[in-house]
């Protein structure tokens, strides 16, 4: 314990908690400025993003990150950059410094014995807000640090947004941000997309571009106002305090909006802020601190063990778990998903490189501003248990809205009803240009030249899927009859109208391939498994006769599971047929996740444990794998899955809960997602009839916990010393559902 303290304090930061029993125990405090962006503290409230840092010149630097963000390419942009100075500098040199990430309440803190400054992303307002006081006083200079300062086309070399160029039939380019001059008490800037090259371009190549779709990058603005009592405009990017005092705040007002002109943002940008300025600042700090108590209460894991030397590792990972649901809340309100490589968090490479990323702002991220089904769906898994269902709803919303551009690719490419999703699309709904092929020089419309993913339309039935499971976790059964199932009608039709019958009457799943792995495939597993997973749950729920029948059919139609043998006992295959591999996924668990058709209390449980067991497992990155042996009872595996997993986090980063770069980016949400959701499934699974606590939990480990569960349901219990101290259900009733026997 003295040499972990120890090391601690040689690190700059407070000693973790020997046995954490609420959120602010994972408080981040540290005793010295930070170096870098990479030093950074982050802060957000689902949409607007900070990173703060303290400098060698004792002053505090902001990253300001917005899920909306997009430029004329669709690439995830930072709003911009704040410097605040202080005259005189109150925090270089200064005796008794620290700085605390709290958490808890969505607020960073940097203290001296002179001075004190607060700063947070308003958890109920498109506002950063800034204050302070000091024993003496002092001025506060505000800068706006713009890089993006002339429209210009990129060197191949700079252009890493869309992992490649490859037969792109223009120059990648960025545009230069905007300032409003002659303002006198405040400042302003924006970025605000003029050229449609990129998009027109996309969407010929799609096949899509006079198909009604609107251009929501079009005109897209986004940026910022900083104002503050008492501060006036130096120039048009400098805001300065017109006299020293002993307080000091200033708010930065975020708005992305697609406007017909710029002087039309810049007023509604004006008028959002004049409105923001009309609330009690008390009043939204509390509403504020609320949120964020309301957020943490909704579901918690804290963990530990009597052993001293096992506990300092739980710590860190019981850390890492708080941590990530901590960045799950910066970034998932906003109107478009989180991204999979790097959130709203990204930042720059100046001195130190990401994978193979160097030298680059913070704009600058791997695989660029698009959406893949099999990274996005990992963030919203552990939003399920841990009953955050408004993170989910731009998610889903997403997706819904997918489903009318997935209609029109099945009418218009394939003359079929139903909905074709794809793997990779834009927040528009269009395929990536780099996988539907910029050249389409001897391709039919709509077919894509990438084979990693041309054939991969899973995307529809686990979103199906998903929609059910949320619906059972919400009880929200309108949206079950009004979405969730007109959603489930759709994709099945597609399969239904799409794939032949062989002799049998079965489908002939073909052309496909199971995910990126296996390529020019029959029947891969995913789809046989979600089928044969989705449509007993439609017909449990369903009340309209022609989606009944459709079910029935394809009831019927739906392939066996490809199955094989090995060693004397029965495994899962990957898929029926194939002619290459080329990627290192793991289809022959999708049985087991996302698709439960085999886990605990199930029947077949040996094959799909013989199917784990029968290859070596990587378990980084986007691999499901903790997930998959959590869901088997396979209690030591997913320990230690998940203590690699959760113990990876990259040492460089101030900030202990950013992983990757792995196969994407960092901060790496896929890795942290699954990190996450492994410990929520060794803590519980359940359905509508059964719950099962402690799955694949090792006995010798206390938890407390708190984790939502289908059916509309809530569980907390305590586990201490090899017994369960406490039990509750919400509701009451479903207490009898549950089964305590723990895995060994």
């Amino acid at each position: 314990m003295i040499n972990r303290c120890l090391l601690a304090i040689l690190l700059g930061a407070a000693p973790l908690s020997l046995a954490a029993q609420k959120v602010s125990d994972f408080n981040l405090k540290f005793y010295e400025p930070g170096k870098n962006s990479w030093s950074s503290m982050p802060l957000g409230n689902g949409e607007t993003s900070c990173q703060a840092w303290t400098d060698a010149d004792g002053n505090i630097q902001c990253y300001i990150g917005a899920n909306g963000a997009r430029d004329a390419m669709d690439n995830v942009l930072k709003t911009g950059k704040l410097t605040i100075a202080f005259e005189p500098a109150i925090f270089r040199n200064a005796t008794g410094y620290s700085e605390e990430l709290l958490v808890s309440e969505g607020l960073f803190r940097i203290k001296s014995s002179a001075a004190e400054v607060q700063l947070r992303v308003d958890a109920n307002h498109p506002q950063i807000v800034v204050w302070g006081t000091s024993k003496v006083p002092v001025k506060v200079k505000v800068t706006s640090n713009i890089w993006r300062r002339q429209s210009r086309q990129l060197e191949k070399e700079e252009y890493i947004n869309d992992y490649g160029n490859k037969g792109i039939p223009f120059v990648p380019y960025v545009e230069a941000d905007e300032t409003v001059p002659g303002l006198r008490n405040a400042v302003i800037w924006y970025h605000r997309n003029k050229s449609e090259l990129f998009w027109n371009e996309m969407m010929k190549a799609n096949g899509l571009l006079n198909e009604g779709i609107a251009n929501p990058l079009k005109n897209r603005t986004f940026g910022a106002m900083v104002k503050g009592k008492g501060m006036e405009a130096l120039n048009d990017t400098t805001l300065q305090s017109a006299q020293a005092g002993n307080t000091f705040a200033f708010t930065t007002t975020l708005l992305t909006k697609q406007t017909a002109t710029a002087e039309q943002y810049v007023n509604d940008i004006k008028d959002l802020s004049a409105r923001l300025e009309r609330l009690r600042e008390s009043d939204m700090l509390a509403a504020h601190k609320r949120w964020w108590a309301g957020y943490w209460d909704r579901s918690y894991v804290y963990f530990s063990a009597a052993d001293k030397a096992l506990n300092d590792t739980l710590a860190q990972l019981n850390r890492g778990y708080v941590l990530q649901r901590y960045v799950n809340a910066l970034a998932g309100r906003g109107t478009l998903p989180i991204k999979f490589n790097g959130s709203t968090l990204v930042l720059d490479t100046y001195h130190d490189k990401i994978g193979r990323v160097s030298g680059k702002s913070a704009d600058e991220r791997l695989w660029g501003g698009a959406f893949w089904w099999q990274n996005t769906r990992l963030m919203y898994y552990p939003m399920l248990a841990s009953g955050d269902f408004d993170l989910i709803q731009p998610f889903i919303d997403f997706y819904l809205k997918d489903l009318e551009v997935a209609k029109l690719r099945a009418r218009k490419f394939y003359g079929l009803d139903g909905a074709r999703f794809v793997e990779t699309v834009h927040f528009w709904g269009a395929w990536r240009g780099q996988d539907v092929g910029w050249d389409r020089t001897g391709l039919p419309p709509g077919v894509s030249n990438n084979p990693y993913i041309k054939d991969v339309i899973i995307a529809g039935l686990e979103m199906g899927n998903y929609l059910l499971d949320y619906c059972s976790y919400t009880g929200n059964k309108e949206m079950l009859e009004k979405k969730a199932l007109p959603f489930i009608r759709e994709v099945l039709t597609y399969y239904d109208q799409h794939y032949p019958r062989d002799e049998h009457g079965k489908l002939h799943i073909a052309p496909a391939q199971s995910l990126e792995t296996y390529i020019e495939a029959e029947n891969p597993t995913p789809d046989i498994a979600g089928l044969q997973y989705v449509i007993p749950r439609v017909m449990q729920l369903a009340k309209d006769p022609a989606l009944l029948a459709l079910c029935r059919k394809l009831e019927k139609a739906a392939p066996a599971l490809p199955m094989g043998g090995k060693n004397g006992q029965p495994i899962i295959l990957p898929v029926q047929a194939y002619k290459k591999i080329i990627n290192v996924e793991y289809p022959e668990l999708y049985p087991v996740f996302p698709f439960r058709l085999y886990g605990i209390g199930k029947p077949g449980i040996e094959t799909a444990i013989h199917t784990f067991n029968d290859k070596h497992r990587t378990y980084f990155g986007w691999h499901q794998t903790g997930i998959q042996a959590a869901l088997l009872g396979l209690t030591d595996t997913a320990v230690k899955v998940m203590q690699h997993n959760g113990l990876a986090f990259d040492k460089r980063f101030r900030f202990p809960a950013f992983w990757g770069p792995n196969y994407d980016y960092t901060p790496d949400q896929d890795h942290a997602s699954n990190f996450i959701n492994t410990i929520q499934t060794m803590l519980l699974q359940a359905d509508e009839k059964h719950i099962y606590l402690l799955p694949a939990w090792p006995a010798h480990w206390n938890v407390t916990f708190k984790l939502h569960a289908p059916g509309n349901t809530q569980v907390a219990a305590t586990w201490k010393n090899g017994q369960f101290t406490d039990i509750q259900t919400w509701p009451a009733s479903r207490k009898k559902d549950i089964k305590t026997a723990h895995s060994k």
